[in-house]
């Protein structure tokens, strides 16, 4: 076994290996997958999903063996800026939907950064720690 990892390593030098980018890919194939086998009845709809999963995985391949690592480095470093305000919409709305019982969200009105305040019944001064703004709420 340990003759095989030595093998897989030496085969792996100098290629770019798993990041970002190549994660996405293999979600959205997964997602695209599982989408067309289960909420799709047509045929040629199911097929046409099913491929542009495959693709996406032959895609993900090869950027993975891809020894041109200056190239794959600026594709994930453009792609994490893109991908990065969906993942801050997704963590937002799974923190309010934990918090709802405890806390309230809301937005700062001159930076729009978001906020988390008690849900205590009464009208509150909320001061914004990004920029120092104070604003008034009421909790009813």
């Amino acid at each position: 076994m340990r003759n095989f990892l030595y093998k897989y390593a030496a085969f792996m030098e100098g290629r770019n290996g798993f990041d970002e980018l190549g994660g996405a890919l293999i979600v959205v194939s997964i997602i695209l997958n599982i989408v067309s086998r289960f909420f799709f009845t047509m045929f040629w709809v199911r097929l046409i999903m099913q491929l542009v999963a495959i693709i996406l995985l032959a895609i993900f391949a090869l950027r993975f063996l891809s020894t041109n690592l200056y190239r794959r480095s600026q594709e994930n470093d453009f792609f994490k800026p893109a991908i990065r305000g969906v993942v801050d919409f997704f963590k937002l709305n799974y923190r309010r939907l934990r918090d709802g019982r405890t806390h309230r969200y809301y937005k700062c009105p001159s930076c729009k950064a978001q906020l988390r305040v008690k849900n205590v019944k009464g009208t509150h001064t909320i001061r914004c720690p990004k920029c120092g703004t104070h604003f008034e709420k009421t909790i009813r």
